[in-house]
């Protein structure tokens, strides 16, 4: 009996082996440079977070990291023409709340389970912003001439079904108000309206509008956020304002389906090390990127909890055109 269980525990500790051997990447991975796709235009703050991990992922993965922006239709036809890509682990995308949130507006050929996560970068909180010269100070002013002016005032956003217009959504009906809502094809088109006087607010997150905040040419009216943000203490959060409202949005990278487990991991490892770069860390600062780390597994349940609570939030307010 003894020798039996002295065989079955061998071949146990042999096929442990033998399979963690098969989870590792055979040959040089990556082998040559790799490419991560922002559906979203240049400027935004998608596209900021990745391009700040450009010079630095490049030390972690040993290869040369382009990005290229591939904007419009809401980040449909970016992430359509993503998953045409080899999953060789060489293609990567740029992973945010909008990505989910778009599915549920209307029908799109992918869901929130047609990519592979590999590591989640940020949450950021949504900030309003106004042109310099605008009669608004504050939500308060927002909010009391929207009610007196129902549809009236133009809220500019990153794109229809994205995730900033369904923050401003639920925002409208937190506070019983309704906009005109403008999309763009990204947060950087959307904050060179505003400063264009183009509309008379926008809805966007940090790094979005940092630079334009700084110069005076735009000014922040309330933040989407349970405490004052760390880095901007002297914008006030819609909670302080009387409103009972926080809301933000994640931002990741994720690989096209049926990536290679053992390569995903070398991505997020390379990633994280670049997370704990202090170049990387002084950049993301500078850039108002606020991080929040969390690994392929957690980040895995972060968009299958966001996936079920946007579904909800477009069917319980009869939104887009998917569920009519």
């Amino acid at each position: 009996m003894k020798k039996q269980r002295t065989i079955a525990a061998l071949t146990l500790l042999l096929f442990l082996v033998v399979a963690g051997l098969g989870a590792q990447v055979k040959g040089k991975f990556p082998e040559r440079e790799l490419e991560i796709m922002v559906p979203w235009a240049a400027g935004g703050a998608t596209d900021v977070m990745v391009r700040i991990f450009q010079p630095v992922i490049q030390k972690y993965l040993g290869v040369p990291i382009l990005v290229t922006n591939k904007p419009g239709g809401a980040a449909v036809p970016g992430y359509v023409e993503a998953m045409t890509k080899k999953n060789d682990g060489h293609y990567l995308v740029a992973w945010a709340t909008p990505s989910l949130t778009v599915t549920h507006m209307q029908n799109t050929p992918y869901n929130a389970n047609s990519f592979e996560p590999v590591i989640d970068i940020v949450m950021a909180p949504v900030w309003f912003l106004a042109p310099s010269n605008s009669p608004y100070n504050n939500l308060k002013d927002l909010v009391e001439d929207a009610k007196k002016r129902p549809g009236k005032v133009n809220l500019g956003n990153a794109g229809a079904g994205g995730g900033t217009h369904m923050i401003a959504l639920a925002f409208e009906s937190a506070v019983g108000v309704k906009f005109n809502h403008v999309p763009h094809a990204g947060g950087g088109p959307t904050v060179t309206a505003a400063v264009a006087d183009q509309v008379d607010v926008i809805t966007v997150g940090p790094p979005e509008g940092v630079p334009q905040l700084a110069a005076g040419q735009l000014k922040c009216l309330g933040v989407f956020s349970e405490k004052r943000l760390a880095e901007f203490p002297n914008y006030p959060t819609a909670m302080e304002l009387g409103y009972d409202f926080a809301m933000g949005q994640w931002r990741g990278i994720a690989a096209p389906k049926g990536t290679d487990p053992a390569k995903i991991k070398i991505l997020h490892d390379g990633f994280k090390a670049a997370m704990e770069d202090p170049e990387f860390i002084k950049l993301a600062a500078q850039s108002g990127l606020l991080l929040d780390y969390r690994n392929t597994d957690d980040f895995k349940k972060l968009i299958q909890k966001e996936d079920a609570y946007y579904e909800k939030v477009v069917k319980d307010n009869k939104l887009g055109s998917k569920y009519k």
